[in-house]
C-alpha cells in the first residue's frame, strides 16, 4: 500500500499556522518514514509549534515510524510545542499501548477535536 502525507497549507492570509495537521494514509515503515520526516522538517522550518498527526488512514506503523513520531515530539518540546495524535484505529492504538507511547502523546478521536483542544489552551 502506498504512503501519503497531506499537509494543511497554512492560514488563508499566507501566514504559517501555529497548529499544523499532517494527514497520513497507507503504511508507515522504513521506506516511507523519510517522506514523513521531510514534512515534519518543513513544519519545523515554518516555526510550527503544535502538530496534529491524523493517523485515521494509517494501516501500519513499524518501529521506524514510531521513531519519527518520537523525534517530532522531542523537536517540538524544545520549542515549547507538542505533537498530538488523532484518529488512532484499533491496530495503531494497540501498537501505541504496547510500546507505552499512549502515555507520551495526547490523543483525540479526530483532528478537529485535537485542534479545538490545542486552541483552547
Amino acid at each position: 500500500m502506498n504512503f501519503t502525507v497531506h499537509v494543511d497549507a497554512g492560514s488563508a492570509d499566507g501566514r504559517p499556522l501555529a497548529v499544523r495537521t499532517l494527514v497520513l494514509t497507507g503504511e508507515l515503515d522504513h521506506r516511507s518514514a523519510p517522506q514523513l520526516q521531510r514534512a515534519l522538517e518543513d513544519a519545523y522550518a515554518e516555526r510550527c509549534r503544535h502538530l496534529i498527526i491524523d493517523v485515521t488512514g494509517l494501516g501500519f506503523c513499524d518501529s521506524t515510524g514510531i521513531s519519527v513520531f518520537l523525534g517530532a515530539r522531542r523537536a517540538l518540546a524544545s520549542s515549547q510545542g507538542n505533537v498530538t495524535l488523532a484518529g488512532l484505529n484499533q491496530r495503531i492504538e494497540r501498537i501505541f499501548r504496547l510500546t507505552g507511547l499512549d502515555q507520551a502523546f495526547s490523543t483525540y478521536p479526530t483532528a478537529d477535536e485535537a485542534r479545538a483542544a490545542i486552541l483552547a489552551t
